[in-house]
């Protein structure tokens, strides 16, 4: 339950990036909010990707 807690809060927070990014892009204009959203994600995976690939045991990564 644990482990499935802590993937719905990590696909709520992804989610929320992308829509304040797409949000800005249509209320306000900002074309690069979009892309600076994408880079937000894309940091937040590599983090994540090394996390794990460095990890002793799946306890240690967020999939636990």
């Amino acid at each position: 339950m644990v482990s499935e807690s802590r993937q719905t809060e990590l696909c709520a927070w992804l989610s929320a990036v992308v829509l304040i990014g797409l949000g800005l892009n249509a209320a306000l204009g900002w074309w690069w909010a979009d892309p600076v959203a994408a880079l937000v994600l894309a940091g937040f995976a590599s983090f994540e990707a090394v996390r794990t690939w460095r990890a002793d045991s799946l306890a240690d990564t967020c999939c636990t």
